[in-house]
């Protein structure tokens, strides 16, 4: 029986997916019936429906894509990083997750359903870099944060499919998207179960290996508050579905000291 957690969604992200489904789905309303006023519109249908066809095409492309290059993660195969992720979807409260090595190039977005059965999408070249450091731990948070987005549904059909009504309303869709990042974060953080551990996986991702090891929570407020007066930092923020790394690194400091994880 896994420990109690506390809530670890970003406290943004349900009202960001309500908004993106109800008010998404409200514009879309009004923009069919604006065109079917139009004598033209049955001429639209037809591109529509192509494209519609086209869309889910390419994504079961992708999957297949997927499913071909990926390399399973086993107990026969990486013992040490099978029992990690065993360990890491626990404490997460996640049970029977299969985890696949993926070239960096092959999928950018973790959490692909394979086989009609939630899996985690590890970048090769992370995997790599731990093993020939013989430092594992540096993936707790990179996995947690995979974890974390299954847990959360964010790969459900109302979380990646509804909400996509939200692009409608651009900014708005962003700022839902930007909700599960920092909702990834706090997981990645919960499954590191250590400050500093989970901020040196923060930070590889946002420096790399070396000059990640080098980043601190300081530095990146530091940063943030020489930069917060720039307006077009400001605006490409607001437009933006990722989070700038030193914002999401201020945050998963905030995150550690509210979650009460220790140093």
């Amino acid at each position: 029986m896994s420990a109690p957690r506390p809530d670890l969604r970003y406290r943004h992200e349900r009202l960001a997916k309500a908004l993106c489904i109800g008010i998404g789905a409200f514009v879309l309303v009004l923009a069919c019936w604006g065109a079917y006023l139009r004598p033209d519109f049955l001429k639209l249908l037809a591109p529509l429906s192509i494209t519609a066809i086209g869309a889910v095409y390419w994504l079961n492309v992708r999957a297949a894509r997927v499913r071909g290059n990926a390399i399973l993660v086993s107990a026969e195969h990486w013992p040490e990083l099978h029992a990690l992720v065993q360990e890491c979807q626990e404490r997460l409260g996640l049970h029977g997750l299969k985890a696949y090595v993926v070239q960096d190039l092959v999928l950018e977005q973790a959490g692909l359903r394979l086989g009609g059965g939630d899996c985690l999408m590890l970048r090769a070249s992370m995997v790599d870099t731990a093993l020939n450091r013989g430092d594992l731990d540096m993936l707790r948070f990179h996995i947690g944060r995979k974890c974390g987005q299954i847990a959360f549904g964010h790969y459900r059909f109302s979380s990646n499919t509804l909400a996509v009504l939200g692009r409608l309303i651009y900014p708005l869709y962003a700022w839902y998207r930007r909700c599960q990042e920092r909702s990834a974060d706090r997981a990645g953080l919960w499954a590191a179960g250590h400050r500093q551990l989970a901020h040196h996986g923060l930070s590889v991702l946002a420096a790399g290996v070396q000059i990640g090891g080098h980043l601190t929570p300081a530095a990146a407020r530091t940063q943030l508050r020489a930069t917060k007066h720039s307006f077009w930092v400001r605006l490409v923020g607001w437009h933006t579905e990722r989070v700038f790394y030193p914002q999401r690194i201020v945050a998963l400091d905030d995150a550690a000291k509210e979650l009460g994880i220790a140093e």
